[in-house]
């Protein structure tokens, strides 16, 4: 059955989602295959005149040189933005330069590294929406105020929704491009094959019940090979995955309603925190469902960086995973006309969100966050660039990234069409209702080192390397590395 979204809630719902920023992964580009290539998507007319006529004298050569645009983002292969960046080409003349980073490896690594010289420097880069204010801090960023300042297209943003591309100075460096939930995805056949009846409105109320479930699935499916009860994010290949859809989403289901990030970072103090008590109730869940139980996927398994295509592609559709929690625009993979159409899918699939640990208010618990499209401040053709930012964000390339990602869209206009309320499968509309206990990673200075470690600790607690006492030890042992003693509080 299709539901529709009303345009003004997905916009006060995503108002409150990008302000902060998130999530990490591929899937947030759409996945993109080539290392050098041009791409476009019917985006409307680019107003190019509209760029920004920047005081300095680098700006005032950056923001005429040359025909060629650089863009840098990660994905396997190019996708929606190829139609987007080929109507590009053809209304202004400019040749656009793809960089594509293969989303097995660490794409803001590689970005900074294009970034520190004007000879290798995109134009235009993807930005997880949780690094724009220390990249913008950094000097990295250039602010995008002036440029965008006559661009109708703006009153399609909500001014809620751009706060997550401004940096502390109030200035805005980067356009919101999308943001995400996180769903306890289910299959209704082996929930159902188990003994549950109501499979269609399935909710754990802890994550006891959760690891019950897998237990059941395990033990009804013993006689299939490379059977996963429960799939979560466990590997260092999967940085930002394992950090924020693993650690982080359970973390926030530890406490009382309302701690978070304090269990993470505080804020009033401007302290990252060790809260023994609830990293370790989330580290022994992990012990628990990869080496005691092991209901969860193999170490092997985990880190395989081919292996999410696989079980999307094979295992989820043929009744090889049971449970899975990963992104809300995954299921856009099985629509007509994206990677696997599987029509049939939200008759397998079913929705549900992380339950908090031992069901405590407000009973179930989501991490969100956001990317954005920047424009780095050593980029050599910023009127090229401000002209392909406007593409990729205006209607036509708003609309082809939030149909083809399943992701929820930030522009008013695409959030009322009807091909966005009525696409099929789609997780978003109930992505739209995990919004009102949703939480945001910390979008502060250091993040995005420290959160490789977060990854490093499930990987080790998950593949039997260190115990959970041992792996929160080492953490602390690199946040007070990384930032201090007296930036650190352990409770």
């Amino acid at each position: 059955m299709k539901r529709r979204i009303a345009g003004t809630m997905i916009s006060g719902i995503i108002a409150a989602a990008l302000l902060v920023g998130c999530g990490s992964s591929s899937s947030l580009q759409g996945n993109t295959n080539t290392t050098e290539s041009s791409i476009s998507a019917d985006a409307g007319e680019t107003d190019i005149s509209a760029a920004a006529d920047n005081s300095s004298e680098a700006d005032e050569k950056t923001m005429t040189a040359g025909t060629t645009v650089k863009i840098a983002f990660s994905g396997d292969k190019i996708t929606w933005q190829q139609a987007v960046i080929d109507q590009f080409e053809k209304d202004t003349g400019y040749k656009v330069e793809i960089n594509l980073i293969p989303s097995n490896q660490d794409q803001y690594s590689k970005i900074m590294m294009l970034m520190t010289s004007p000879e290798t420097c995109p134009d235009v880069i993807a930005e997880d929406g949780f690094m724009v204010k220390t990249d913008a801090a950094a000097g990295r960023l250039w602010a995008l105020d002036d440029a965008l300042a006559d661009w109708e297209d703006m009153n399609q943003y909500d001014p809620s929704i751009l706060e997550g591309g401004k940096g502390e100075d109030g200035k805005m460096y980067g356009l919101m491009t999308s943001t995400d939930t996180q769903i306890l995805y289910y299959n209704k056949n082996l929930l159902k094959a188990i003994g549950i009846d109501d499979v269609d409105n399935w909710q754990p109320k802890t994550w006891d019940e959760i690891l019950e479930v897998a237990k059941k699935l395990k033990e009804a499916n013993s006689d299939k090979e490379d059977f996963i009860p429960l799939w979560v994010w466990a590997s260092t290949v999967y940085p930002e995955e394992t950090s924020m859809r693993t650690f982080q989403l359970f973390l926030s289901g530890t406490g009382e309603e309302g701690a978070w990030p304090s269990q993470l970072y505080d804020e009033d103090s401007a302290k990252w925190v060790i809260d023994k008590e609830d990293d370790l109730a989330v580290l022994n869940f992990i012990d628990d469902i990869f080496n005691k139980s092991q209901v969860a996927e193999t170490p092997a398994q985990a880190s395989d960086a081919s292996i999410w295509d696989t079980l999307k592609s094979e295992n989820i559709k043929n009744d090889g995973v049971g449970l899975f929690i990963s992104g809300s625009w995954e299921m856009a993979a099985y629509q007509d006309g994206n990677q696997y159409p599987w029509p049939e899918a939200e008759d397998v699939i079913g929705y549900a969100s992380l339950p908090t640990k031992d069901g405590q208010a407000p009973g179930m618990t989501t991490v969100s966050g956001g990317w954005t499209w920047a424009i780095p401040s050593n980029a050599n053709n910023k009127e090229g660039g401000v002209a392909l930012l406007k593409a990729i964000c205006g209607f036509e390339g708003s609309k082809a990234r939030a149909l083809y990602n399943g992701e929820t869209a930030p522009r008013k206009d695409v959030a009322e069409t009807e091909e966005y309320q009525n696409q099929s499968p789609s997780a978003v509309p109930y992505s739209s209702t995990q919004l009102g206990y949703t939480h945001f990673r910390p979008s502060v200075d250091g993040y995005s080192s420290i959160t490789t470690s977060f990854s490093q600790m499930i990987e080790d607690v998950a593949f039997g390397t260190s115990s959970p006492e041992d792996a929160l030890n080492t953490l602390q042992a690199e946040m007070i590395r990384q930032f201090g003693e007296n930036k650190v509080e352990v409770k």
